[in-house]
């Protein structure tokens, strides 16, 4: 599964108000390529973009060529590299190439709309594209898992998974910082606790506030492999319905807060109730990467460092 940036949503508002927009795809790699297969960048007649196709060593470029092609209604396929001596032209400064199709859109695109309500409902789209004459298809029973391109046919499957989301049982100091990071890491966030002097809108203006059980809280969701969980209360009341919750579903990231002596007695209960040390294994205990972060911003650092470090190591196995 393959995650990329979430450039749909705010584009299909650009369609709303009626701005013509041509949208770049990142169709093939090779080498250090900055962006992944499936990256995109929203362009209009203006030159205005959403999201990015690279590093920004070719963006220029390809605005020019989204306004062509909004100008003239013609989609075009772009290749981009650098060599030693194009440093400062345009190209790939990491040595990297990329294959870019930049396709003009229409104002009423059901395909957009189409894909942004399964983003919003957390539903995994595939798109089939026809690079030679730009027809595009929702078509869900295509089996690949990742974005590909082949070249034979001309044809580019485009992956679309549904955004990462992070819930956060515990209303504590490290949650702040965690919150802050996931917002920029561009996670979906939802903070859980029951304690509803604790989970605030003054101490948490910017996510979601569930004052519930954890568990109560989590069955109200669809739980999938782009849902991550983090317990950080160290109280057993509150973080063990979440784990008891989670660690039979197929989800992504499980941790939880506490020292070795703590999560070895956290282990000791969930054995008692049942379960076996394969579910335990999906706990990481202690939480983060050992960055040795002492305050709560540093720790939470080394939390959001772990997400993504699993996120992206899974990826690509």
């Amino acid at each position: 599964m393959t995650e990329v940036d979430d450039i749909l949503t705010p584009m299909s508002v650009w369609l709303k108000q009626k701005r013509k927009v041509a949208l770049a795809t990142v169709i093939s790699t090779w080498g250090s390529a900055p962006r992944p297969v499936g990256g995109q960048m929203a362009i209009d007649s203006n030159g205005e973009i959403i999201g990015s196709v690279s590093g920004g060593c070719i963006e220029g470029a390809v605005i020019t060529e989204g306004i062509n092609s909004i100008n003239d209604r013609k989609l075009r396929i772009k290749d981009y590299g650098i060599s030693n001596d194009m440093a400062w032209e345009v190209g790939l400064a990491c040595g990297g190439e990329l294959k870019v199709l930049i396709q003009p859109l229409n104002l009423e695109d059901e395909i957009v709309y189409s894909i942004v309500e399964n983003i919003k409902n957390r539903v995994p789209t595939k798109l089939k594209i026809n690079c030679s004459t730009g027809s595009r298809l929702i078509d869900n029973s295509i089996t690949s898992q990742i974005s590909s391109y082949d070249k034979k046919n001309e044809e580019f499957i485009h992956v679309i998974n549904p955004k990462p989301r992070l819930f956060i049982v515990g209303a504590v100091h490290i949650a702040q910082g965690l919150i802050s990071l996931a917002k920029i890491a561009d996670f979906e966030i939802i903070l859980i606790d029951p304690r509803g002097h604790f989970a605030t809108e003054d101490r948490f203006p910017n996510c979601k506030i569930i004052n519930e059980w954890p568990d109560t809280a989590l069955s109200n969701f669809i739980l999938d492999e782009a849902t991550h969980l983090v317990t950080l209360t160290h109280d057993p009341k509150i973080d063990d319905p979440a784990l008891i919750y989670t660690l039979k579903k197929e989800i992504g990231y499980i941790g939880s807060l506490g020292s070795k002596k703590t999560h070895s007695k956290r282990c000791e209960r969930l054995i008692n109730i049942g379960f076996d040390n394969s579910d335990l294994s999906k706990i990481h205990g202690p939480i983060g990467l050992d960055i040795n972060a002492k305050t709560p911003a540093e720790i939470a650092v080394s939390i959001m460092a772990e997400i993504i470090n699993f996120r992206r190591s899974k990826n690509e196995k």
